[in-house]
């Protein structure tokens, strides 16, 4: 698919899209099942190398890629919850039981040791970080998702997501063609969560309002250190559902793409 609005931009790294099916493309790069990580450098890869990636559920790399790609909430149990929101807070000085929870990363990587037990520190403390866990948007659904570039997209393939990865001028503009179409001031999702989760779940839930927004991250340090290596630190992503993207592709054919104020900055 050619998007005017990426034309109209002319950054340096043309939006992918996110699409969600029940069959798995063959011949396409994935991670190895087993292999933990974070699936954030496998999607920067697909973004500045235009190569399709799949995700399935029996290659999920970690616990937040779950709720982030529509795979139920990842956890078992209670405990399990529990463990994930002693780590997004401070680690060991959020634990409710610290034996316990250093008893469950004892035969854990020293590095992987050393960074539950800090915490990752995305929530202020336990509390607030389960609270923001408890109140994500689950969905439970197709098995695989694909990411691939906008331009590859093929007849009858409708994506669940559509992603740009922007610099802080290609931020204004996208703001300002969203904000054109609007009686009521504009605002974009910020997640206080996952990279994967802010493309994937949230968008999924804007795609089922009445009048959907675009979502902007990541706030993590985690991905953006996974991600460093293909898309520099001064990008961000702004994600919106697909049925959103149509729109302003269409305003974006009348609007401040045409105009001379325009024309003038972006020689």
């Amino acid at each position: 698919m050619n998007s005017n609005i990426s034309n109209f931009l002319n950054g340096k790294f043309a939006p992918v899209a996110l699409i969600k099916t029940n069959e798995k493309p063959e011949d396409v790069r994935a991670p190895k099942a087993g292999r933990g990580g974070c699936v954030m450098s496998f999607v920067a890869k697909t973004i500045a190398k235009r190569e399709t990636t799949v995700f399935g559920r029996e290659n999920a790399t970690c616990g937040g890629i779950y709720p982030g790609f529509g795979w139920g909430s990842g956890f078992e149990s209670d405990e399990d919850k529990a463990f994930q929101a002693t780590f997004l807070s401070c680690g060991v000085d959020s634990a409710k039981d610290k034996g316990d929870y250093l008893k469950k990363l004892e035969n854990r990587p020293e590095r992987v040791k050393r960074m539950f037990s800090e915490g990752e520190r995305i929530y202020t403390d336990f509390e607030t970080a389960y609270g923001n866990i408890s109140a994500r948007p689950i969905y439970d659904s197709e098995d695989y998702v694909v990411f691939k570039a906008l331009e590859d997209l093929e007849e009858g393939e409708i994506p669940d997501s559509v992603i740009f990865t922007v610099n802080a001028f290609e931020l204004t503009l996208l703001l300002q063609l969203d904000g054109s179409h609007r009686v009521e001031s504009n605002f974009v999702c910020v997640p206080q969560a996952s990279a994967c989760q802010l493309i994937g779940c949230f968008v999924f839930e804007q795609d089922e309002a009445d009048d959907s927004h675009m979502v902007l991250g990541p706030v993590d340090l985690a991905a953006r250190g996974h991600m460093r290596h293909f898309i520099p630190d001064d990008y961000v992503l702004l994600a919106m559902p697909w049925k959103l993207f149509l729109k302003l592709e269409k305003i974006s054919e009348n609007s401040l793409f045409q105009s001379s104020l325009f024309n003038e900055l972006n020689i």
